[in-house]
């Protein structure tokens, strides 16, 4: 799933492409705690739920094989 972290904060404005819906969670996570406004949206500009693809990245942890 493509998405895109987008961000306003002290030194302007960033855009940053992920594939990995973690990856993308830490990416908006870190650049909040480094003072910037943060979101995540899918590739239409569309806002995406974060507490929702918490819950997705949880559901598909838990349905993995074990190893």
């Amino acid at each position: 799933m493509s998405m895109l972290v987008k961000a306003e904060g002290p030194s302007g404005r960033a855009k940053i492409h992920a594939d990995d819906p973690k990856h993308a969670l830490g990416l908006a996570q870190y650049l909040r705690t480094i003072g910037y406004s943060a979101w995540i949206e899918d590739t239409n500009g569309n806002e995406i739920d974060e507490k929702a693809l918490k819950m997705a990245i949880r559901s598909h942890h838990e349905d993995a094989p074990s190893s």
